[in-house]
C-alpha cells in the first residue's frame, strides 16, 4: 500500500482477472450492504473476465454506448457519461478499462469527480498500466481518484506468472479494505505458482 499510495493493495498469483472478479464481488456486496440493486456500468471494450465474472456473480451489466467506431479502444468522455446519468439511475459502479489494449488512457480524473459526485464507485481494470505509478507524475488510477484498481504487474513491472494487485483507494470506504481478501478468496486458487 506504501508503494502505490492505497489504503490496501492485495497480491493476485491469478492476474488480473482475479482482481476483477473480486472488485465486481465487492461492488455486488457493498450494494446488498446498503440495501440498493447492484447496477454495474461498463465499457464495450472490457476484458473477457468482467462478463463471466457477471455471470457468476448474477450480475446484469450495462454498456456504456460512446462513439467508438472500435471495441478494442474506447474512450470513455466524461460527455458519455453525463449523458447516461442523464437518462438513467445511478449505476453502483462504472467498470473502465485504462489504458485500453491500444494504450489510450481515459480522463480517471474527471470521471472519478463524476462518479463520487453521483455516489458511484469507479473501477478501473488497469492491467496494462501498472507502471503508470513511477512516471514522473503519477498517471496511475490510484493517483487519480478511482475506488477499485487492478495492475497487471506481470505485463509491464517485473513479476512473474500471473503476478497481479488489487488496490484500494484511501478514499473508499473502509469496508472494502475490510472485505477485500475474501473477494479475492471467492475465485482464488490455493495452488501456488511453482516459480
Amino acid at each position: 500500500s506504501y508503494l502505490f499510495d492505497s489504503k490496501k493493495t492485495l497480491y493476485s498469483t491469478e492476474g488480473s482477472t482475479l482482481c476483477i472478479r473480486a472488485m465486481l464481488a465487492l461492488a455486488k456486496m457493498y450494494a446488498v450492504e446498503n440495501g440498493k440493486d447492484v447496477k454495474i456500468l461498463a465499457a464495450r471494450n472490457v476484458h473477457k473476465s468482467f462478463v463471466t465474472s457477471c455471470a457468476l456473480l448474477d450480475i446484469d451489466p450495462s454498456f456504456l454506448q460512446t462513439k467508438s467506431k472500435t471495441l478494442l479502444s474506447e474512450k470513455i468522455t466524461i460527455k458519455d457519461l453525463e449523458l447516461y446519468l442523464k437518462e438513467n439511475e445511478a449505476p453502483t459502479a462504472l467498470c473502465i478499462t485504462s489504458p485500453d489494449y491500444l494504450g489510450m488512457i481515459s480522463d480517471i480524473k474527471n470521471l472519478a469527480d463524476i462518479c463520487h459526485k453521483n455516489n458511484i464507485l469507479l473501477l478501473v481494470d488497469n492491467a496494462h498500466g501498472a507502471y503508470l505509478h513511477f512516471l514522473s507524475e503519477s498517471y496511475h488510477p490510484i493517483s487519480l481518484g478511482a475506488d477499485l484498481v487492478c495492475d497487471s504487474a506481470h505485463k509491464t513491472l517485473p513479476v512473474l506468472t500471473g503476478g497481479a494487485y488489487l488496490h484500494i483507494s484511501k478514499n473508499a470506504p473502509d469496508f472494502f479494505s475490510e472485505k477485500a481478501a475474501f473477494a479475492l478468496s471467492l475465485f482464488a486458487s490455493t495452488s501456488p505458482s511453482y516459480l
